[in-house]
């Protein structure tokens, strides 16, 4: 009995071979499993995004409640000097109350800029006052898309000054967009913003409509005005713009045919809640810190020169995201939809101003669904607003 005792008690350990394959069989269940684990977490990731962007254009349609109309693009005038945008004037409407009452921001353009000026403030004067800078670097989760890896407030490249960057250095984000000899690095450096200020990071942008042509007007305003004299001509065929005011009424295409707000992630460099950079007319470039163009596809390629707007795709002023195949888009009616990246869409050069929806253009020069007979692509005409020609499906 004492032998069968001491015999039973004596465990067999495993082989070197048997402890190998035990390790190769949970190798292969984690390589298997992983793949279905990231997955779960993209798929969490964008539920979470398009969440973020029901919100956000919500928000939008409780400021026109509110208002009567939609907010403005960005806050325009004649000085080349930075301005508030959409994003901020909701501020109120995602929970940033506070945040708001600090900023106070002005919804009109407040003449002169002043450093001192307490309430119903530019976003110039909080620049020349240094003091409130922080304000404007403040993280706010509803802006941002989780699947994007952009860094919180935006970096810039060093040695920045109001003419422009140079290339990116290391410890810096790398340029996620290859401009060849145009290095093209988006910044905030201006007339009052410190050269290498960093905004606060947003992955959601306004549609401002589908042209991406200069504003014959810009530059031709008086210190004295508070917008340029060729406002009109200025304007967009979207919903933001410089000083614009548009209502759900002024959307005749439909609140459900219509884009409202769209993702913009690393790869186009992003954007910011907090305003523009100098714009000085209703469109210059610097508004594609919180508005974007249709003039391309989602998640375009992005090469050339930002000068030569013909010659190359400019995601950097467009829609894009980190999400496979295409990029959520806002409606004006608060619905939230996947556009793919294989959308119809036919960029039409640069989108010539002659196609407007400007009232005081003659009928023969408003174009509908052509241009110069080019047939429109249903990717722009879900951008404009009131083209006569709804989009059903997409």
């Amino acid at each position: 009995m004492g032998s069968r005792s001491r015999g039973s008690s004596r465990f067999r350990a495993f082989t070197l071979v048997e402890l190998l394959v035990v390790i190769a069989i949970i190798g292969i269940l984690v390589a298997l499993l992983l793949p279905a684990i990231q997955a779960a977490r993209e798929a969490a990731r964008r539920s979470q995004c398009q969440n973020h962007l029901k919100n956000l254009a919500l928000a939008c349609l409780n400021y026109e409640s509110a208002r009567k109309h939609l907010p403005t693009g960005f806050v325009s005038q004649p000085l080349q000097v930075e301005a508030w945008a959409w994003s901020t004037f909701i501020l109120p409407y995602i929970e940033e109350q506070g945040l708001y009452d600090k900023l106070s921001p002005s919804e009109t353009f407040q003449q002169p800029v002043d450093a001192t000026r307490l309430k119903n403030r530019n976003l110039a004067d909080l620049f020349a006052a240094k003091t409130d800078i922080p304000l404007l670097q403040t993280p706010i989760a509803v802006f941002r898309c989780a699947s994007d890896t952009t860094p919180s407030p935006v970096p810039v490249p060093s040695g920045c000054t109001a003419g422009g960057c140079p290339a990116p250095d290391n410890l810096k984000v790398p340029p996620v967009c290859n401009q060849g000899s145009d290095t093209f690095e988006r910044h905030f450096t201006g007339l009052y913003a410190p050269a290498g200020f960093q905004p606060s990071a947003s992955n959601y942008i306004g549609n401002k409509g589908m042209i991406d042509t200069g504003c014959p007007g810009m530059g031709s305003g008086t210190a004295g005005s508070p917008w340029v004299p060729l406002q009109a001509a200025c304007n967009n065929n979207g919903i933001f713009f410089g000083n614009s005011s548009i209502s759900s009424k002024s959307i005749t295409d439909g609140t459900s045919n219509t884009f409202l707000l769209g993702e913009r992630d690393r790869y186009c460099l992003a954007a910011t809640w907090i305003g523009v950079r100098n714009p000085f007319g209703a469109d210059m470039w610097s508004s594609n810190w919180a508005m974007g163009h249709t003039r391309d596809k989602p998640n375009s390629a992005c090469t050339g020169s930002h000068a030569d707007q013909d010659a190359q795709n400019l995601c950097t002023e467009g829609f894009s995201s980190s999400h496979k195949g295409g990029v959520f888009f806002a409606f004006c009616d608060a619905s939230v939809h996947f556009i793919s990246d294989d959308i119809s869409a036919d960029p039409l050069g640069g989108n010539d101003r002659n196609c407007t929806t400007n009232k005081l253009d003659p009928v023969t020069v408003r174009c509908r669904s052509t241009i110069n007979g080019a047939t429109i692509g249903v990717y722009q005409r879900l951008s404009w607003r009131d083209d006569g020609e709804t989009v059903d499906s997409y």
